[in-house]
């Protein structure tokens, strides 16, 4: 089985580098659970699972009891989402020709920006056709967005059909783009007003909704906060206008992951706080993926640091638990870990073992006190 959401760091590619390793066990431990590949892939008969981010773990939460709400405001994003679209290609010979005087210097920006907002406003009752009672908390936000990354988005084509002219389908799908675009960013900004407390979520439900939309949707599946703790990633471009949202979908709420959610305990928790919770011993099997060591290791605004580095790796010398931890090779972390572990390095095609290998250039470390 897949991971069922988009995260940053997941460790899909690297389980063939470590699934030899892996004992046998009662129970599976993961604490930085990210979005949880392993997991997925062992299908654990036993797991207790965690992370710190509270978004995440409320949506996991959710879908470990394959809650209905959840599943329909997602449809609704889906079906949303593809109704915007569908507006867009109806009308596509209005929005063209608004784009055309543009280009042709008939009209400025000032009336470019008069003319999309009377064409989207005469289209507002369309656009938000199906979900303005589930999903909207601001009708006329929610138009502004799509009228002013619909303006940004054909200043810009204006400027790089010039470069490079494009072919009538090109030009299209950019100019259908500043459509998603403002859809995506007006719910990017409801994502950071609540998480800010700015406005009050009408429910848990629409919370996770709203976060898993943003994971699927910003590019890269990057996460970055500016000084604000604003969330501040765009839209992930023109390719994701035709991206299988419903399919996702499908992907979380089935018997397969209520099966394997079923004897998974699921927390949200500083990881020696997990460890305590669990109360580890040899008969778990325990997989960490922690925040590089990197000037930036933070995801949802929380830094991981050298300090918690350090009591991570202390953490690890005292466990009963069989552990395998996946990192980013740096100086200050082979040093941590060079007495008390048994260490193998990678790269993107093979592994060495350490104590047989001098390179000190190798990008990933696979530590572990099973013996390989």
């Amino acid at each position: 089985m897949n991971p069922i959401i988009k995260w940053p760091g997941g460790k899909s590619n690297e389980i063939s580098k470590i699934e030899y390793i892996i004992p046998s066990y009662k129970r599976y431990i993961e604490p930085f659970f990210g979005g949880g590949a392993l997991f997925f892939y062992l299908h654990p008969q036993k797991a207790e699972i965690n992370d710190i981010s509270s978004l995440l773990i409320e949506y996991y939460k959710l879908i470990k009891d394959q809650d209905k709400n959840l599943y329909d405001l997602l449809l609704c994003y889906n079906n949303s989402f593809i109704n915007v679209l569908n507006v867009c290609n109806n009308n596509y010979d209005e929005i063209l020709n608004v784009y055309q005087k543009f280009a042709k210097k008939q009209i400025d920006k000032n009336a470019l920006s008069y003319e999309l907002n009377n064409l989207i406003t005469s289209l507002a009752d369309k656009l938000n056709y199906g979900f303005s009672e589930k999903l909207l908390l601001d009708e006329e936000d929610f138009i502004n967005h799509i009228n002013k990354m619909l303006i940004d988005k054909m200043d810009r084509t204006v400027i790089n059909n010039i470069k490079k002219p494009f072919s009538d389908e090109d030009l299209k799908n950019n100019l259908l783009t500043g459509f998603t675009s403002g859809y995506y960013m007006y719910f990017r900004k409801v994502y950071n007003d609540i998480n800010l407390g700015k406005i009050k979520t009408p429910s848990i439900q629409y919370k996770a909704a709203n976060f898993y939309f943003i994971r699927e949707y910003c590019y890269g599946s990057m996460f970055r906060y500016n000084s604000k703790g604003e969330f501040n990633i765009p839209y992930g471009g023109m390719t994701y206008n035709t991206k299988n949202f419903k399919n996702k979908i499908n992907n979380m709420f089935n018997k397969d992951v209520e099966s394997i959610f079923k004897n998974t305990e699921i927390y949200c928790s500083d990881f020696e706080e997990f460890f305590k919770k669990c109360n580890l011993s040899d008969n778990d099997f325990m997989f960490l993926d922690p925040p590089y060591d990197t000037d930036f290791s933070d995801y949802e605004g929380k830094d991981f640091s050298k300090y918690d580095q350090e009591r991570l790796a202390y953490a690890l010398r005292k466990t009963l638990s069989k552990f395998i931890l996946v990192i980013k090779n740096t100086e200050f972390i082979s040093k941590l870990y060079k007495d008390n572990s048994n260490i193998l390095s990678f790269d993107n095609q093979y592994t060495y073992n350490v104590r047989s290998r001098n390179e000190r250039n190798v990008e990933h470390l696979i530590i572990t006190n099973i013996p390989v």
